[in-house]
């Protein structure tokens, strides 16, 4: 449990504040599907599409979205370490291999940036402009945090964990005390059975399971024991949302209950007849319990089955069959979480576009099958 401190690491230079899309892709990136859509220099989103065929609930690393807030480290897994401070009996350098010798946890969840589907505010709120593309599901393995703040043992009246990324000094958000001791909030180092990509915060990130991305620190190296909620900038400005007048409402924190058509695609031409509509629904609330399908605008739903599922924090797959008539169809899906929560039409204009999981609606076109030609 010694050596040094944070590992050798260099960066993968990024401005994060950048949205016009690079003319090519970092180096980080290499080996993610061409397919996905730059935002910036550091940032990837996974068009809705390249969800509908999947194979397995889970999505390839190579499609999985990526958000960063700055430049990506490239850490050595041999050198990389994580140091463990603040009110605990026994400070802490842990390196990868310390570890994976401790009991391991694999779970299946949904990972969602806080910004998702930004877009969707009217008027436009400020961010990067995500469409339904920065959302993933995923099965991690690690080891969860509590074990690790049990071997360091915490002091009487720790409040929150400080987690702090190696990408920039800055990278520090406070997680209180109970979500860190939840047994699904892991310390992961691998994503789908592969070891944990860099692009992903390999070697190692934090995964808060049904909370906004921003909690998932990645590329962790230090997690530090505080007696007070963390005033740090990620916290109190930075994801958080803000309302109309300016007036400060929370940080963001679990994420509402959402769901997502992906088949068929939005402004699609299709053939009258029989067409399966297809997509996810998760929540940051518990399981989903029940996903109703509207193919009239909203006026009627019925509801849909749900094919795949894997747990209460992994999202789940859903299919309709739709009897097409030729016209115009707007298309809807409605999810409702196992505590009773359900998607709603609408939800508030914040300043920063976080949160938005209202229903969505999609438009096709459906036409005589002579002259559909399925999709296009």
């Amino acid at each position: 449990m010694e050596g040094n401190d944070l590992g050798e690491a260099t960066a993968v230079q990024g401005d994060p504040g950048d949205e016009t899309p690079p003319s090519d892709v970092p180096a980080a990136f290499a080996g993610k599907d061409p397919r996905l859509t730059p935002y910036g220099a550091t940032n990837l989103g996974t068009p809705p599409e390249l969800l509908a065929n999947l194979d397995e609930l889970t999505v390839p690393n190579d499609r999985f979205f990526v958000r960063s807030n700055g430049p990506t480290p490239i850490i050595s897994p041999e050198t990389w370490r994580l140091r463990i401070g603040g009110l605990v009996e026994r400070e802490l350098i842990l390196s990868l291999t310390d570890l994976q010798a401790m009991p391991g946890r694999t779970l299946t969840a949904f990972l969602e940036c806080s910004g998702n589907s930004r877009s969707r505010f009217v008027p436009t709120a400020e961010g990067t402009a995500w469409q339904d593309d920065a959302v993933g599901n995923a099965t991690w393995g690690g080891v969860s945090l509590a074990t690790v703040l049990d071997l360091a043992g915490l002091r009487d009246g720790a409040v929150e964990i400080v987690s702090q990324g190696g990408d920039f000094a800055g990278m520090q958000r406070g997680l209180p005390l109970p979500v860190a001791r939840d047994p699904d909030t892991l310390l992961a180092w691998e994503m789908n059975g592969e070891p944990l990509p860099l692009p992903h915060g390999g070697p190692v990130r934090l995964l808060v399971p049904g909370w906004g991305g921003i909690a998932s620190t990645k590329w962790l190296v230090g997690l530090e024991v505080i007696d007070r909620p963390f005033d740090g900038p990620w916290n109190t400005d930075s994801y958080v949302f803000y309302d109309a007048d300016g007036t400060a409402l929370g940080p963001v924190r679990e994420m509402g209950v959402k769901s997502i058509i992906v088949a068929p695609g939005t402004e699609t031409r299709l053939a009258a007849g029989r067409q399966p509509i297809v997509g996810y629904a998760w929540s940051g609330w518990g399981r989903i319990a029940r996903v109703e399908v509207s193919t009239d605008g909203g006026t009627t739903y019925e509801e849909a089955r749900i094919v795949r599922a894997d747990g209460p924090r992994s999202w789940v797959r859903f299919e309709h069959p739709w009897t097409a008539a030729p016209g115009q169809a707007r298309l809807r899906s409605r999810a409702t979480d196992e505590a009773g929560n359900t998607q709603p039409e609408t939800i508030p204009w914040n300043a920063r576009g976080y949160g938005m999981h209202a229903v969505q609606e999609i438009s096709v076109s459906v036409v005589e099958p002579e002259l559909g030609r399925g999709t296009s």
